[in-house]
């Protein structure tokens, strides 16, 4: 097959050019030097290895023994789950600068007996901080100090020379603060995936037609038999994979599968069972297969890990006719990786299927490789490969800075959240009765909020943490504040509007969605503004239009983002009216005739047709 779109791969096609790592394999020492109440300490290189896979290579699907691993996800994530949850130990919390906020768990693992009766303690330990994996190991040791209690400051020094009891606060465990840390250390341990399947019978070219299909075919539904069970959503009371199972609003059925592939289980998100609504981009569907970008909102603007995938980034396309295909004509914010499969005849008439994995660029290689031929003739190899091939490839696609960006943001924040919950910096101590804390002024914050768009835009730099931009807006700044775009001089803004110069802006932005357009090209960024009001026409003679802004950046992924949620945005009549009624005169009266406004959208006409084009049509 050849895939027309330079922004995806195939993993066929570079099945000669992967390279297989072998995971580390991390050993307890049985021996230490415990003099006197000395610790030592033996490094775990867990926290930055990712588990690989290896497997027996053999010919035309023909394998069903092969044994694949999970890639791409750090697999001792479930260390606070497997070694500390339910046990006494300690939690250290602090800042410790320069390494920021910092959680730390220790526990008395095990007491090791000497011939000489004297006692080894062995330590484990987790490390977690801001931009960094977490950091787990063991120490060894005496037991306790001379009070009965370890020393805990000398285990802190063993663990890092900048660590200690005097500047981070101790905790008990308590029920409620393990549960955060399980939270927060398995965010991207899963074992329940959800994956979009797409049918797309023969003739079909087009999205509107894939997701507008009601009747399917018989190769169709036996590959829907070897994917999972049927189950009735209705009651179901098993991974819902976001499905409705109260009120039958996302169909009657799904298919889903447990225990194919290590215990994982997998609720597919099949177009054909969801509901078909009248409208011709069948959006109900699209919703629930990789296209609705309030679930990344969500994700990140709530500090909350969510332990399933909240989102389709694999998607299964079954095509009755084996036909080259193009991911660009599946319009998505979120999909990265499709499996294409089609069902064919062999001589002696007995079923088998073609498979092709197609993933984006900047998604990294997964297994398992596909055999070559990629064809499979074993229902049962098929299924398991099938299944290893979705995990893994969504383990890969959340390393990609569209996905992995939001995530490290929401990470970041929620260490931020328990640091401040648990080990509150006290500035300067009290020296009197404490006060209600003085509330802020809508002057303040809007303040706030504008100096930290105009920091980026004069530094050309990107737009401002997002955490600290929804905080802002939670307390009231308000979105449409207007950001000035640069410190230039009156002659040389003249000069710009006399020279058709449109790289640079005419007057403020309007408010800081289009400060953020400017910034960069985040879809994510761009709907949270949408859903905390941030006007996308707004009355401004020289920005009417966001998606018209959008296009003269080039910006391809918020126009699509845009397009979704104001489909106002890309009519020609509603663009037209906003033009006509805002630019009624230029930046003077010396220059109504040449109005820098007009220049800019008018001039880009055809630039922006082109790029709708690319969005609507793939």
């Amino acid at each position: 097959m050849t895939y027309p779109s330079s922004h995806y791969r195939s993993n066929s096609s570079f099945s000669s050019e992967l390279g297989y790592r072998t995971s580390a394999t991390s050993v307890l020492s049985s021996t230490a030097s415990t003099a006197s109440t000395a610790y030592t300490q033996f490094t775990l290189p867990i926290a930055s290895q990712y588990s690989s896979y290896s497997y027996t290579r053999k010919m035309s699907g023909e394998v069903e023994e092969d044994e694949y691993q999970v890639e791409h996800v750090d697999m001792q994530a479930n260390w606070y789950r497997k070694y500390f949850f339910g046990k006494d130990h300690p939690t250290f919390i602090g800042i410790i600068e320069p390494h920021g906020p910092l959680i730390i768990s220790i526990i008395l693992d095990s007491i090791t007996i000497k011939s000489n009766l004297e006692g080894i303690a062995w330590y484990r330990y987790i490390v977690r901080r801001k931009e960094r994996p977490d950091e787990r190991g063991t120490l060894a040791g005496s037991s306790v100090s001379p009070f009965g209690e370890p020393i805990w400051d000398s285990l802190l020094r063993m663990i890092n020379k900048d660590f200690s009891c005097k500047q981070l606060t101790k905790f008990i465990t308590t029920p409620e603060l393990s549960e955060e840390l399980l939270n927060l250390d398995e965010s991207r341990f899963q074992k329940s995936y959800k994956v979009g399947v797409l049918y797309c019978a023969p003739s079909q070219r087009t999205e509107e037609e894939w997701f507008s299909n009601t009747k399917t075919s018989y190769e169709y539904d036996h590959f829907l038999e070897i994917l999972g069970k049927k189950i009735r959503l209705q009651g179901w009371d098993g991974f819902k994979g976001g499905l409705d199972t109260k009120t039958g609003e996302t169909g009657e059925y799904s298919v889903y599968d447990s225990g194919t592939w290590n215990d994982f289980e997998i609720m597919y998100h099949v177009s054909t069972m969801l509901p078909y609504g009248k409208d011709k981009h069948q959006v109900t569907r699209k919703k629930h297969i990789g296209n609705d970008p309030d679930y990344v909102v969500e994700f990140l603007t709530m500090n909350t890990f969510i332990q399933n995938s909240i989102l389709d980034i694999v998607c299964i396309i079954f095509q009755d006719v084996p036909l080259p295909f193009s991911p660009s004509s599946i319009r998505s914010q979120f999909l990265h990786v499709f499996l294409v499969v089609s069902p064919m005849q062999t001589i002696d008439g007995s079923k088998a299927y073609i498979v092709d994995i197609v993933y984006k660029n900047g998604v990294p290689n997964f297994g398992p490789m596909l055999p070559n031929p990629p064809v499979f003739y074993n229902m049962k190899s098929l299924k398991k490969f099938l299944v290893a091939a979705v995990i893994n490839g969504q383990n890969a696609a959340w390393k990609t800075p569209k996905l992995n960006d939001p995530f490290i943001r929401a990470r970041n924040g929620r260490i931020d959240d328990l640091t401040k919950k648990y080990a509150p910096i006290i500035l300067a101590p009290l020296t009197s009765c404490p006060q209600s804390p003085k509330k802020i002024s809508q002057e303040e914050l809007d303040t706030a909020l504008r100096r930290l768009f105009t920091r980026e835009i004069r530094t050309d730099g990107s737009p401002p943490d997002i955490m600290q931009v929804k905080s802002l807006l939670d307390q009231g700044a308000n979105p449409n504040i207007k950001i000035s775009r640069s410190r230039r001089s009156r002659d040389q803004y003249i000069s710009d509007l006399m020279t058709q110069d449109t790289t640079i802006g005419c007057g403020k932005l309007p408010n800081i969605l289009f400060a953020t357009i400017l910034l960069s090209d985040d879809p994510v960024y761009v709907k949270l503004l949408i859903n905390y009001g941030c006007e996308t026409m707004p009355r401004d003679k020289y920005y009417p239009n966001a998606f018209v802004f959008a296009a003269r950046h080039q910006r391809v992924e918020t126009m699509r983002c845009l397009l979704e949620n104001v489909p106002a945005l890309s009519d020609p009549q509603s663009v037209d009216a906003a033009i006509n009624e805002r630019f009624q005169g230029g930046c003077g009266s010396h220059l109504r005739e040449r109005s820098y406004g007009t220049k800019i959208w008018y001039g880009i006409a055809g630039e922006m047709k082109k790029l709708k084009k690319q969005i609507m049509h793939g």
